[in-house]
């Protein structure tokens, strides 16, 4: 997504299209798709939850660069003189920023905002985030870095490239991400195998249930209906 914001009026440039045309839809048109398509991930992300999000956009980024690819590849130099193959390109490469956008996001929105904000307790929190959003700015440096070698030598086998990491995205995401919405710290603790925030919460249910007389039964081991019941009494 990077090296295409960063290159695209030079990518469009190699379509024949004008400067103005070309920094229209570099700039214009990027733009309000930009803004729409990050709109859709908010109206979504509660509903489907994020994994489906991660999924969906991977697939749809894929596929959207192996056809952009094997566009350049069929037709290479000769673009140029072919409207219809450009245009179908341009078209597919808005459908990559859309997929992109309500998903992986731009910099970094499912995978570099939420998740990390929803799977990591507070203790750790800033630093984990920290981490992240190094990591995405250093990923994106280096391959607005190599973007331009890579065009050049090896072409459409670049849109390729890329479009095997999104592959790799939907597996990773479909065999590692959990689903976080919805979910407690002491749930996404309880996930990932450590359990001391949930029985932290569960002794609490115990003594609240203790002091009231409520059994509270969550169908965990731990917890067990509470028998008897405690009387607080005003002191005189």
């Amino acid at each position: 997504m990077a090296a295409i914001i960063y290159y695209a009026p030079t990518i469009f440039a190699q379509l024949g299209l004008d400067g103005n045309t070309s920094s229209l839809l570099a700039t214009g048109v990027y733009g309000i798709v930009n803004c729409l398509s990050t709109l859709l991930a908010l109206f979504f992300i509660d509903k489907v939850g994020r994994r489906v999000l991660l999924m969906a956009g991977a697939t749809g980024t894929c596929i959207s660069l192996v056809i952009v690819g094997a566009i350049v590849g069929a037709y290479g130099a000769s673009l140029v003189d072919h409207k219809a193959a450009g245009w179908a390109w341009i078209a597919f490469i808005y459908i990559y920023i859309v997929n992109f956008n309500y998903s992986f996001g731009d910099p970094h929105w499912i995978h570099g905002w939420v998740l990390p904000s929803e799977i990591f307790n507070l203790s750790i929190r800033s630093k984990a985030i920290s981490i992240t959003t190094s990591a995405t700015w250093m990923c994106n440096f280096i391959i607005g870095l190599v973007t331009p070698d890579m065009l050049e030598t090896i072409s459409w086998g670049t849109y390729i490239f890329f479009a095997a990491f999104y592959l790799l995205a939907l597996g990773f995401t479909f065999f590692f991400i959990p689903e976080t919405r919805g979910k407690t710290l002491e749930d996404m603790d309880l996930i990932f195998g450590d359990t001391a925030a949930y029985e932290e919460k569960t002794r609490i249910k115990r003594i609240e249930a203790e002091l009231h007389g409520i059994p509270i039964d969550d169908g965990n081991e731990a917890m067990k209906p509470v028998e008897g019941h405690a009387e607080v009494v005003d002191a005189v």
